[in-house]
């Protein structure tokens, strides 16, 4: 086992949100250049160590028991640190490497001076980059795909109700095209397989596919400075209503983020912008019918800041807080609505998209 490092990227929903959740449902999400990063280093001790600032007392030791990895310090935080830790150990053992203890060290740049989060994925990002930085130590090389179901199948084993397009974005870089897969599908193979083996299968309804943004339009980022939980928000809107009530919203939204995936592959800046402003609509729609508050008085002011100047604009991801996002003509002075946004009370984050290497 050699010393490692790895970083993986935050991301920001373009379109798609809460429909993603479901299987075959598209959204494009874009990776950007905040990260979580990384250092795994071999241990001299009978025991291993996670420093981060994501958890509560910024450390924590783990051990390896007959049930698995076993942390010392109660903290729910870890979970998925562990989780990830549990599962990439077991995908390495298939490949005939065992490894001794180490001791990970985790940083992060999705998160503001004083710890607030940007709503960028960290979560997903910490996934991937973690499990990354292990098979790096170990002289394991990855696709971004193996790298990506590795991650998911992480979230999946602790039940998460989320789409795991953060993991795409984290995994892939740039700007994609994703769909979810069928979890019980993945359950099942992840359940009766090995872990090799899972990652070989083809999962049912999964896509990720590069997209390009038009040259002529240019992202730009508002943070709002309050945290939004997508957990909980995807939570609430599974449990208010009659499923039935739900079924015109997966619908619409599909055929709005599918014609949206080919004004990207015709380069359409127009129709783009148009179909930004459509999945605007039927998310508001849909919050309203669902009695959800998606946009809080400022995602709506950053809304109608970037439309008063031609921009397309709406909620990044979850909604009810954190980001929203704007698709500018550059030829429009964006700077301009920049300063806007921040005379609002909206914080322009000078965010770029985040390609791999």
């Amino acid at each position: 086992m050699k010393t490692a490092w790895a970083k993986a990227p935050g991301k920001l929903y373009i379109a798609g949100e809460y429909a993603v959740v479901e299987p075959s449902h598209p959204a494009v999400i874009v990776a950007v250049n905040r990260f979580i990063e990384v250092t795994v280093t071999p241990s001299d001790n009978n025991f291993g160590q996670i420093h981060s600032t994501v958890l509560d007392g910024g450390l924590a030791s783990f051990e390896r028991t007959a049930n698995g990895i076993r942390i010392h310090e109660e903290d729910p935080k870890a979970a998925v640190l562990i989780e990830a830790l549990q599962l990439t150990e077991l995908y390495l053992q298939e490949q005939g490497i065992t490894l001794p203890y180490y001791d990970i060290v985790i940083q992060s740049s999705l998160v503001s001076a004083d710890g607030r989060k940007y709503g960028l994925g960290s979560s997903g990002a910490v996934t991937v980059a973690v499990i990354n930085s292990l098979l790096q130590a170990a002289s394991v090389s990855c696709s971004p795909l193996h790298l990506y179901k590795l991650a998911a199948l992480t979230h999946l084993s602790l039940n998460s109700r989320g789409s795991f397009g953060d993991l795409a974005a984290a995994s892939f870089g740039g700007w994609i095209a994703y769909s979810s897969f069928n979890k019980t599908q993945v359950q099942r193979l992840y359940t009766c397989r090995s872990v090799t083996e899972a990652l070989n299968e083809s999962w049912e309804g999964l896509m990720i596919e590069p997209l390009a943004l038009p040259e002529e339009l240019q992202l730009l980022v508002g943070w709002t400075g309050s945290p939004a939980s997508t957990e909980s928000m995807i939570k609430n809107i599974a449990q208010s209503g009659k499923p039935m009530d739900y079924e015109p919203f997966l619908a619409s939204s599909k055929a709005c983020t599918l014609a949206l995936l080919q004004a990207f592959k015709q380069q359409n800046s127009q129709l783009i912008m148009d179909l930004i402003r459509k999945n605007r609509e039927l998310l508001l729609a849909m919050s309203r019918k669902k009695g959800i508050q998606l946009e809080t008085p400022l995602l709506e002011n950053l809304c109608s800041i970037a439309e008063n100047r031609q921009a397309a604009a709406k909620t990044s991801g979850a909604g009810g807080g954190d980001c929203g996002i704007a698709l500018a003509w550059r030829k429009n002075r964006p700077d301009r609505l920049l300063a806007e946004w921040a005379a609002a009370g909206i914080t322009p984050l000078s965010l770029t998209v985040y390609t791999l290497n």
